[in-house]
């Protein structure tokens, strides 16, 4: 496909809730930049979304455009995200999941201005603060430099910060969309799609893992303000999904020991795919499963991992066991653990 150079893609993959769209296409018409294309790919709601989108008729022009997709059937929350992805033709591509929305107009043309002026910059990644909170999805070191709100990380700084590195994650970001294309970003095994969801029996999802391919590339273009308000409606993937909640840890773990095991070419590969393994690491209790051991040729390494999450799971289980038998007796010696909070909460 050939790309336009100027043109910014968002695509908004979306099901039910049609007031939390609304205000998604509010926060995008409100961008300075121009031109933008937006795509709602609706995964087959109970009722269609289109009358939300026809209500946003009045603000296309010459260089901003709002397309509508249905599916015939639901197809998966990837699935519907990578339809959406096939039709953006814009050289640079924000993914809005329906239920947040942009808070600061000016984003999308400082991040365009930055990743344009650094060639090398592939992703410029923002703040964000979670809905009726004040809490913000990035924990930014105090030590970190900022100027005009902007920081510029090579991809070994950010993804020794990203996720493990205590930075957590965010959901505003502006990608290079050739970059990304370039590389498969979108696609298995960087994602569990529905072919491989349906194979491995576990919920479709990408884990974002375009932010630790796109930072092997080159550098990542850091913004201290929150710019996105991430929604959290009752009804959202993560919280009503049933086959996410269950299998969650095995999706994380496929794919980011699939990013380990990629030969990926960028200038920062090798420090990319180091924390990808810790990153994976941290999910491998939750592989005991021999679609799992099956998908990757009973390597191994699965084989080792798998050794390990029965020695990990047996030696928590005993610990569990032991501090509630002795809390049971002598209430508050051991202080509750996750899990039994989560025992409690159900």
């Amino acid at each position: 496909m050939n790309l336009n150079k100027r043109l910014l893609s968002v695509v908004i993959p979306a099901y039910n809730q049609p007031g939390y769209l609304h205000r998604a296409l509010e926060s995008v018409v409100a961008q300075h930049y121009r031109p933008i294309e937006i795509i709602v790919a609706d995964d087959c709601s109970p009722r269609s979304l289109a009358p939300v989108v026809d209500a946003f008729a009045g603000a296309q022009s010459n260089d901003f455009t709002i397309r509508y997709l249905r599916q015939d059937q639901n197809r998966g929350v990837i699935d519907n995200f990578r339809s959406g992805i096939a039709l953006a033709a814009g050289n640079y591509l924000v993914p809005l999941p329906h239920d947040n929305r942009f808070i600061d107009p000016g984003f999308f043309s400082e991040a365009v201005h930055l990743m344009t002026d650094q060639p090398d910059c592939h992703l410029a990644y923002g703040n964000a603060v979670f809905e009726n909170s004040e809490r913000q999805a990035l924990a930014i070191p105090g030590s970190q430099r900022f100027n005009g709100g902007w920081a510029r990380l090579d991809g070994r700084e950010f993804i020794r910060l990203y996720r493990r590195g205590g930075m957590d994650f965010s959901q505003a970001m502006v990608l290079n969309h050739a970059s990304a294309l370039s590389i498969g970003a979108y696609d298995e095994p960087f994602v569990v799609n529905g072919t491989l969801s349906r194979r491995l029996g576990i919920a479709q999802d990408d884990c974002f893992s375009y932010i630790f391919l796109l930072s092997s590339l080159g550098s990542v273009a850091l913004c201290e303000k929150c710019v996105c308000e991430i929604g959290v409606p009752p009804e959202s993937y993560s919280r009503s999904n049933r086959s996410w909640e269950r299998t969650k840890g095995k999706v994380k773990f496929v794919v980011f020991y699939n990013i380990f095991r990629a030969d990926l070419g960028g200038r920062y590969a090798a420090d990319v795919k180091r924390m990808a393994f810790k990153q994976a690491l941290q999910y491998a209790d939750h592989i005991l499963d021999t679609r799992i051991a099956r998908y990757y040729g009973w390597s191994p390494g699965i084989l080792l991992m798998m050794g390990l999450s029965v020695v990990k799971r047996g030696w928590s289980d005993i610990r569990f066991l032991f501090k509630r038998t002795v809390n049971r007796i002598r209430p508050n010696t051991f202080k509750k653990t996750g899990r039994y909070r989560q025992q409690v909460t159900k």
